[in-house]
């Protein structure tokens, strides 16, 4: 595999401004797509393909031109890119043993791709050399802190950490060719995308913030970590909320008090009489306002970075919602918000081409601006006094989007609730450190699980 400064620009049809980006694109994107659905040889192929389009520095043959500097540098980034996709493609075919030699180069060329020196560790811990992951570890740890001042991210962080636990989910075959099949319940307007999976004592349903597609969220490696964590005790459902993702969405997004019996059609058809609701943001009111209206069908709720009413959020957050909007409704695209809703990860330029892919698949820009007319209309305070049931209300200390006082709030108004602050300022949960986050779940289930009588553990 050929992976240096060989290959590292476009093969030009001309000697010329005229360059095959768009064929590197696709060959790119078509590879990245096989990779996702289970396919990991056609897509190395497909990606090795792209690659292989590319030759010398950018422009090399052309007049050097001021007005060409953004188009080098985002070339240089989908290069790159292209680069680690086509090693975890490789990753997942089991070539581990013989990719060292090669993620190394990349590592010595790019030090600060974090995404690089995790392939690195995993390369290495597949092929028996746990010690030599951790190590490589250590490396990157020590460089951002003397070259950069920072620390490792959340995600080079979660590696680490299930190398020293020896996790499962770091074996070949445990990533995306298992996947959960992708199910619909029919609820009472429309059809509702659903995946299962875990076979755990407990049933937990994850009820989305925002948008959501159930196929497209298994690409995010921090996400589908902590969905695999999650149903490692529990039997999990996954869903889309009607009106966005792969559920019906020719009736438009509904407002809350409709979803509490979407949420109930998905448990009938996964046949759980009962269960935890863990919902994010406007996934909260919901999972609240079903265990109000249904307690006999809901154990506990968790909620993450919720609110009860939008008035609550204050002039401040109604002014960033209302930016947000705006940014939408002229064509900004939503990796633009990443410095509110992701500020650890505003510098990530994979991650953000991503989330603005997910949110593309997950809702559109008119289905984004719906979404949030609708988060302006929520206003569940009456219900929370009904709220028997154990509440959970979680949320990071400095979220810029949704006050962290929001979750004290929700514990103090339910019958039975409890307010965790983690550390943090990002909303999208799997920006940030998702073990925290589901070591506070866990926790909790176990505990709610404990204090139920035997005979009302119904699956």
């Amino acid at each position: 595999m050929r992976f240096g400064h060989d290959t590292r620009v476009w093969r030009t049809a001309q000697r010329s401004l005229n360059l095959d980006t768009d064929r590197f694109e696709d060959l790119a994107a078509r590879g990245r797509a096989e990779s996702s659905s289970g396919d990991a040889v056609a897509g190395a192929t497909l990606l090795r393909a792209a690659l292989e389009l590319w030759r010398g520095p950018p422009l090399a043959d052309v007049p050097w031109e001021r007005f060409a500097d953004s188009d080098v540098r985002r070339w240089e980034e989908l290069l790159h890119t292209a680069q680690e996709d086509l090693i975890d493609a490789e990753l997942a075919t089991g070539r581990h043993a013989e990719l060292g030699g090669d993620i190394e180069a990349l590592v010595r060329e790019q030090p600060f791709r974090e995404r690089r020196w995790s392939q690195l560790m995993i390369a290495l811990y597949r092929s028996g050399r746990q010690a030599d992951a951790l190590e490589r570890y250590r490396q990157v740890r020590t460089l951002l802190a003397e070259e950069l001042g920072v620390g490792p991210s959340p995600y080079l962080r979660a590696c680490e950490g299930m190398i020293l636990r020896q996790d499962d989910a770091l074996n070949p075959g445990s990533g995306r060719g298992d996947l959960p099949v992708t199910r619909f319940a029919r609820g009472p307007a429309g059809r509702l995308a659903y995946q299962m999976l875990g076979d755990g004592p407990t049933n937990l349903v994850f009820i989305p913030g925002f948008s959501s597609n159930v196929e497209i969220r298994w690409e995010e490696p921090s996400l589908s970590q902590l969905f695999r964590r999650l149903a490692r005790s529990a039997r999990l459902i996954l869903l889309d909320k009607r009106g966005t993702g792969l559920s019906d969405r020719d009736t438009g997004i509904p407002p809350i008090e409709e979803q509490v019996a979407d949420v109930l059609a998905v448990m009938d058809a996964a046949g759980m009489q009962r269960a935890t609701l863990l919902g994010i943001m406007d996934g909260g009111a919901i999972g609240l306002l079903t265990a109000a209206a249904q307690p006999e069908r809901v154990s506990a709720v968790v909620t993450y970075a919720s609110f009860s009413a939008f008035e609550l959020l204050g002039a401040e957050g109604s002014a960033v919602f209302d930016a947000l909007r705006a940014q939408l409704d002229h064509g900004v695209v939503f990796e633009d918000a990443l410095p509110v809703i992701a500020p650890s990860r505003a510098d990530d330029a994979s991650f953000a081409r991503w989330i603005g892919r997910y949110m593309r698949m997950a809702a559109g820009v008119g289905g984004g601006t719906a979404l949030l007319d609708m988060f302006r209309q929520i206003d569940i305070r009456a219900a929370l006094p009904d709220v028997a049931v154990p509440v959970l209300a979680l949320h990071r200390e400095h979220d810029r989007l949704i006050p962290s006082d929001n979750a004290a709030y929700i514990a103090e108004h339910v019958r039975d609730g409890r307010s965790v602050i983690l550390p943090g300022s990002d909303t999208i949960i799997w920006a940030g450190d998702v073990d925290e986050f589901a070591s506070q779940v866990e926790g909790f289930i176990s505990e709610i699980h404990a204090r139920i009588p035997l005979r009302r553990r119904q699956r």
